[in-house]
């Protein structure tokens, strides 16, 4: 019995191993089509990303004009950002106040911008293609 006993179990094996090499082909198959899903709906899903993030900022600048026109402050853009009626700065993105002035950088010059949270670097107010230094453009508009 020991010599039909090894033959058995040989062909046992060999019967389980074709099948174990079927249901790894069958899984393999299934994680590739499973992938090829995946890479679609990453993809689908960074252009829903895009497009809801131009829909915030369209809807925020909306919102902004809307709280303007309620409120009455009419801002006036000169020099690259904004003004309300007093000569005070706002930033051009978020129409927040930004009365901090700071050093920019334009063409290879050092000028006085203003900067706002919503950004890292400082706007450089421009006037006639030139820039001009903060400190004089609220003055101007100030006095205005």
């Amino acid at each position: 019995m020991g010599l039909l006993d090894g033959l058995e179990k040989l062909i046992n094996e060999h019967g389980s191993a074709t099948i174990l090499k079927e249901r790894i082909s069958l899984a393999n198959d299934k994680y590739a089509a499973l992938e090829e899903r995946n890479v679609a709906f990453r993809a689908d899903n960074d252009a829903l990303r895009s497009a809801n993030g131009q829909l915030l900022a369209r809807v925020r600048e909306l919102e902004l004009l809307l709280s303007d026109a309620q409120q009455g402050s009419a801002l006036t853009l000169k020099y690259g950002i904004y003004w309300d009626l007093s000569g005070n700065p706002f930033c051009p993105k978020c129409r927040t106040p930004m009365p901090q002035v700071t050093w920019a950088t334009y063409v290879n010059q050092q000028v006085h911008g203003l900067k706002c949270t919503c950004t890292d670097k400082p706007f450089v107010l421009m006037e006639n293609g030139e820039p001009i230094q903060a400190q004089e453009a609220m003055r101007r508009m100030a006095n205005a």
